[in-house]
Parts: structure tokens; C-alpha cells; sequence
């Protein structure tokens, strides 16, 4: 299948490699410096314009962050799109915003998918989660394409407009949660009953990988940080979020559903901004953060 990729960063580059690398005609355009060579590198035609663009493919897949950037974009190549045209908003945006574009949309007969991804850094080599909402049939047309780029079992159409990001949603307020326990625990057995035993983490999350309860992922990437080091000395706690969290607790507020640990987790990283102070769990936070999907974090001078 033919399609353009706008947004060539972490996840949009990891996406087109996988495309690729399936056999697919993939366009990419991007307004970095580098977009052109990033495109080439990856195996992709690179495009100027995103007029351009709608010259040649008729799926439109974005990798942008959340927000007015993906109004914008869509404003600019409307006029250049044709009827039957799919756009795919592969990033964080709020279910809402994407329930809004997917009406607009169809008034011009294009359609609009809001696909939730999961996966990050390690998406590259083996495969995304995709969570899908919108037009059934517009998911059925562009279903092989997304299997190659899912992981195996990793792709479900998930309801109409709006429900791949909100499901999306719910996945990141769990992922906080989980992550805040992981780093609770962590400082509990650094600074708890035994710190003058000096309680070895990396031995504890590698055998916690093998046959307990609470192994995952998570875990992996926990053992991953204190392989290199466990003071964490370096790092300064300090945690940025992508806005997700907060959605999933201002949803559960309007239907009266308690979200205590969701809740506590957004707000121990609100506080970690404030503060960034030495706190550990945060530190932690921040690296896991960095583990899996390359986000920044901050060093001590």
C-alpha cells in the first residue's frame, strides 16, 4: 500500500521503517532540518509540501504532538485531499479533540481514525500496540498496513471516533500508576527497615522477573536503570507528563468513578515539578520514562 507519514520523529521514523521494511510505498514530510535525510535513511520518499504529499498517497498518518499542530496541519491539506481520503492521528490527542475531527472530516467525505500507539522505543523491532477508533470500514480498507506495523495480537478496532484515544488514555493513567508503585517500592527498599543493609535492586528486580506476581515490562526496564546505576544521584527528580493522565482523571471526576492511585500518581508528578528535588521514586520515574520512550529527563550539574 501507498502512504505518507507526517511526523518523522521517534515514533513516526519507527513506523516507516516497519513499513518499508513490509513492502509498503511510504512518503515522508516533516519540517525538521534533517526530515529529508532522515526519510532517505529510512527507505522512504521524502516530500516537501504536504500538497505535495496529496499528490501521491491517499492515507495520511500522523506522528505530532497532541494539540493545535494537528488542526493546522489538517487545515493545510484539506484543500489538496480527495473524497474517500483516510487520515490516521496517530498521537496523543484528546478523544475529544479527535471525536471533533472526525466530524469535520466528513463533511469534506474523508475519513478520520484516531489510533491509540503503544510500544515505544521498542515498537521498532517489535511492533506497536494499535488501538483503533473510528469508520469500520476505513479500518477494514487500511487493516494490512496496520498489522505490519503492530505487534502480533497487537491491533483491535476499538469502538467509533474518539475511542482509540480514549482507550489510549486509560493505558497511560495505568501506566502512571503502575510506574509510581514500581518507584514507591523501590524507595521503600532503598531508604525502609533495611538501608543500612544496603538491599541490592538490581538483583531484586531481576529475580522479580522470573515467576512473581508483579513481573512486566516495567519491571524489565526498572532492573534496566539500576544495571547502570542505583543511587541515581545524577537525575533530578523531576517528571513531565503529555497530558494524558489528567484527561483520564478529569473523565473519571464527570462519571464519579474514584481513580485514588491514577490521581495520586499525576499528582506526585505535578509535585516532582514543583519541588524537583531529590525524591527518589521520581528519579525513577523520570528514567523509566526515558527507558521506553526517549523522553528527556534532567541531570544535576
Amino acid at each position: 500500500m501507498r502512504v505518507g507519514i507526517i511526523g518523522l520523529g521517534k515514533i513516526g521514523g519507527a513506523v516507516v521503517e516497519r513499513l518499508v521494511l513490509a513492502g509498503h510505498e511510504v512518503y515522508g514530510y516533516d519540517t525538521a532540518a534533517d526530515a529529508a535525510s532522515k526519510a532517505q535513511d529510512l527507505g522512504a520518499k521524502y516530500v516537501e509540501s504536504l500538497e505535495q504529499l496529496a499528490k501521491h498517497v491517499r492515507i495520511f498518518w500522523l506522528f505530532v504532538p497532541a494539540g493545535a499542530i494537528i488542526d493546522d496541519i489538517l487545515r493545510e491539506i484539506i484543500p489538496h485531499m480527495k473524497a474517500g481520503d483516510i487520515v490516521i492521528d496517530g498521537g496523543n490527542s484528546k478523544y475529544t479533540d479527535s471525536i471533533i475531527r472526525a466530524r469535520m472530516l466528513v463533511l469534506n467525505s474523508i475519513f478520520f481514525l484516531d489510533c491509540g500507539t503503544s510500544g515505544g522505543l521498542q515498537g521498532r523491532g517489535n511492533g506497536f500496540c494499535l488501538m483503533v477508533g473510528g469508520d469500520q470500514d476505513a479500518y477494514t480498507k487500511i487493516r494490512p498496513l496496520l498489522q505490519d506495523v503492530a505487534a502480533q495480537g497487537g491491533l483491535a478496532h476499538v469502538g467509533q471516533s474518539g475511542s482509540g484515544h480514549y482507550v489510549k488514555m486509560v493505558h497511560n493513567a495505568i501506566e502512571y500508576g503502575m510506574m509510581q508503585a514500581y518507584a514507591e517500592g523501590m524507595q521503600l527498599l532503598k531508604e525502609g527497615s533495611f538501608k543500612d543493609q544496603y538491599l541490592n535492586l538490581e538483583e531484586i528486580t531481576r529475580i522479580w522477573q522470573h515467576g512473581s506476581i508483579i513481573r512486566s515490562w516495567l519491571l524489565e526496564l526498572t532492573h534496566s536503570v539500576f544495571e547502570q546505576d542505583q543511587k541515581l544521584e545524577y537525575v533530578v527528580g523531576h517528571i513531565d507528563e503529555t497530558g494524558t493522565g489528567r484527561w483520564a482523571v478529569e473523565d473519571a471526576q464527570s462519571h464519579n468513578i474514584p481513580v485514588p492511585v491514577i490521581q495520586s500518581a499525576l499528582e506526585a508528578r505535578a509535585q516532582s515539578r514543583e519541588t524537583e528535588g531529590t525524591n527518589y521514586a521520581a528519579k525513577l520515574i523520570a528514567l523509566l520514562r526515558y527507558e521506553f520512550g526517549g523522553h528527556p529527563y534532567k541531570k544535576k550539574h
